[in-house]
């Protein structure tokens, strides 16, 4: 398989990983702030917003290879 290709593969892997992860992020999230941890949830709120920026880079590379 061409490396391209190989690369195409392991990018949207790990889009879908990252979109797994924000909502699993999202999820704890609403957890710690039901359990009266506001700041541990603004945390854990903005580690999925981290995911969110790396994901869009990871669109970004994709697109770049696609149009190739």
């Amino acid at each position: 398989m061409e490396e391209g290709s190989r690369l195409c593969i392991v990018l949207k892997q790990l889009i879908q990983n990252n979109d797994y992860l924000v909502e699993n992020y999202r999820k704890w999230a609403r957890v710690a702030a039901t359990g009266g941890l506001d700041s541990v949830s603004r945390d854990i709120e903005e580690a999925g917003q981290l995911i969110q920026i790396a994901t869009r880079k990871l669109r970004g590379a994709l697109s770049s290879i696609e149009s190739l």
